[in-house]
């Protein structure tokens, strides 16, 4: 989501009564389609945890990063950015150790560098469907915004360098 959007939706977010029994994800489709949010598309898994997938993209610093809310039956709900991709091999340990610096720095933030060579960034919200909370999942994809655009210019520095 564009940093314009997000700051039109943080204002005007409200929270509505989904019907009773609602599971999470049917709960935060009532969410988005009450506040008239419209940039994200879903899938519905066939898997044993009944998995929606919301996905769209973050901007910053210019960067527009591919991202994705993962709403299921368990407690947890998953806010993953995929924040880098084609990491330089020789990179890896340096780029490692800067985030798990960022790991340690920031309790809200899980960062980590899959095989693939791709940085992803998750926040973990924990909830049952009866407590859910989509104005939650909105506030913290604003606070993501922002953390992503205080940290990525260093973030990207570590990825590029040439040492």
């Amino acid at each position: 989501m564009a940093k314009n959007e997000e700051n039109d939706v943080q204002e005007e977010a409200v929270e509505t009564a989904a019907p009773e029994g609602a599971s999470k994800a049917e709960k935060f489709q009532t969410f988005l389609k009450e506040n008239d949010i419209n940039f994200f598309e879903s899938q519905t898994l066939a898997d044993e945890f009944h998995t929606t997938i919301f996905r769209s993209r973050i901007e910053a610093k210019g960067q527009i990063m591919p991202m994705a809310i993962f709403i299921d039956d368990s407690i947890f709900t998953i806010i993953r950015t995929n924040v880098a991709a084609g990491i330089n091999v020789k990179n890896v340990d340096r780029i490692k150790n800067y985030l798990n610096a960022l790991n340690a720095e920031y309790k809200i933030f899980k960062y980590y560098l899959r095989e693939d060579g791709s940085i992803y960034l998750d926040v973990c919200v924990p909830s049952v469907a009866e407590t859910f909370d989509g104005i939650m999942i909105r506030t913290l994809l604003g606070i993501i915004v922002k953390h992503l655009e205080d940290v990525y210019e260093d973030l990207m520095a570590e990825v590029w360098a040439k040492d």
